[in-house]
C-alpha cells in the first residue's frame, strides 16, 4: 500500500469521524494524516531479531507505537550482522527512501558511519553505540547502573553463594553489564562467587540458543542460583535452562518477567522504546539533534522491573536495599564502573 492510498483511507476515515462528533481533536488528526508529507522512517534491526522478547523487541514496539500515533510512513528491515557489507547496501538503499533512520547495536556502527557521512541531508539514530557524525543521533544507556541494582538483588536472592553471569558477545558493550552486575554483587557480598561465559566473542553469539542453554545447564550444575542473561535472543536458551533446573534467571532490555514467573527473578529494563518515540517525535517537529546522549538511573533510563509477576520473589527488605543503593548512585555516592576490573572465575 503506497503512503498516499493509505493517506486517503485515513482521511476518509477521519473525516466521517468528524461528521459524527464534530470533535476539534479529530480536525486534528485530519491535518497530520491528509498531508503527503508523512516522515519516512526506516528501522534496520541488526538481524532477524524482531520476536526473541528482548532487545529488538524493544525497537519494534517503540516503532509502531510511533507510526500509530505520530502518522508516520514506517519501513522495518533487517540488516545482515555477518555480513557488513550487505548490511551496508541495504543502509544505503534506506537512505535513499527515509527522513530518518533508526538501527541499533554495537556491530551496525562502523556501517552506519559510513553511509552517515554519505547521506549528509538524512538524519540518523544509532542506539547502544557511542557515534560522533554531524548527522548522527547515538543514543546510549548506562547499562552498568542497571546491571548494578539486579546484581544487588542476585546477591540478596542467592542461597548457594554463586551467582552467574552469560553475555552474549565477548565485547566493551557487553563489558559493562558484566562490569555493573558484578560491582553490585560484591556491594552486597564480596565473598559471593561469580562466574562469567560468553556465548561468543562476536555477535553470533546472540542468535545461539544452544550455546547458551548450554553453557547455563553447566552453571547449574556447578551450583549457580542466579544468572543474569545478556545475551540478546539466545537469553531464551537460558531461560529453558533455568525453567528445566527451577533456577533463577534475570531477563534484560525489556520486562521479561512475565516470561516464566517464579523463574525470571527481575528483569534489567532499558527504556528503548520511548527513546525510539522519543527521536521519532524530535524529527517530526524538526527538533532532531544528533550528538552523543546518555540516559540512566536518574532519568529512567535503566531500572529494574518489579510486577505481579516477580513481587512475591522480592521481599520488602530486599526493595528497600536496592532502592537505597539506587538513591546513592543518582547521588554520586556510589560511582559504578563500566569497565571490567575484576577477575572472573
Amino acid at each position: 500500500m503506497t503512503r498516499i492510498f493509505r493517506t486517503e483511507i485515513v482521511t476518509v476515515i477521519v473525516l466521517g469521524l468528524l461528521i459524527m462528533c464534530g470533535c476539534e481533536k479529530v480536525q486534528e488528526v485530519i491535518r497530520t494524516a491528509s498531508s503527503d508529507e508523512l516522515l519516512r522512517v526506516t528501522m534496520v534491526y541488526p538481524s532477524n531479531c524482531v520476536g526473541d522478547s528482548a532487545y529488538c523487541d524493544s525497537f519494534h514496539i517503540g516503532v509502531k507505537i510511533a507510526e500509530a500515533e505520530l502518522g508516520i510512513d514506517l519501513t522495518e528491515v533487517n540488516g545482515m550482522e555477518n555480513d557488513p557489507e550487505a548490511t551496508e547496501i541495504i543502509i544505503r538503499d534506506a537512505a535513499q527512501n527515509s527522513d530518518l533512520i533508526l538501527t541499533a547495536g554495537y556491530q551496525m556502527g562502523d556501517v552506519l558511519a559510513r553511509v552517515a557521512q554519505e547521506f549528509t541531508d538524512v538524519n540518523f539514530a544509532i542506539f547502544d553505540y557511542v557515534l560522533d557524525v554531524p548527522n548522527v543521533a547515538s543514543v546510549n544507556y548506562k547499562a552498568n547502573e542497571g546491571s548494578f541494582l539486579v546484581g544487588a538483588i542476585a546477591a540478596l536472592k542467592t542461597e548457594t553463594g554463586k551467582i552467574g553471569y552469560i553475555g552474549g558477545a565477548d565485547v566493551p558493550l557487553l563489558h559493562e553489564f558484566e562490569a555493573g552486575y558484578i560491582a553490585g554483587i560484591q556491594q552486597i557480598n564480596p565473598e559471593l562467587n561469580i562466574v562469567v561465559d560468553y556465548i561468543s566473542a562476536d555477535a553470533t553469539g546472540f542468535n545461539q540458543l544452544g550455546k547458551a542453554k548450554e553453557l547455563a545447564l553447566a552453571q547449574y550444575a556447578d551450583g549457580v542460583d542466579v544468572i543474569y542473561a545478556a545475551a540478546g535472543g539466545a537469553g531464551q536458551g537460558v531461560l529453558e535452562a533455568a525453567q528445566e533446573q527451577n533456577k533463577f534467571i534475570i531477563w534484560v532490555d525489556s520486562n521479561g518477567n512475565h516470561l516464566a514467573p517464579g523463574i525470571v527473578l527481575t528483569s534489567m529494563t532499558k527504556e528503548i522504546s520511548a527513546s525510539v518515540e522519543r527521536i521519532i517525535q524530535e524529527t517530526i517537529e524538526g527538533e532532531f539533534t544528533p550528538g552523543i546522549r546518555y540516559f540512566g538511573l536518574a532519568d529512567g533510563g535503566v531500572s529494574y522491573a518489579v510486577d505481579e509477576h516477580n513481587e512475591t520473589l522480592l521481599s520488602d527488605e530486599i526493595i528497600e536495599k536496592v532502592e537505597a543503593l539506587k538513591t546513592q548512585i543518582i547521588a554520586g555516592e556510589i560511582v559504578v564502573p563500566d569497565t571490567i576490573t575484576l577477575p572472573r572465575e
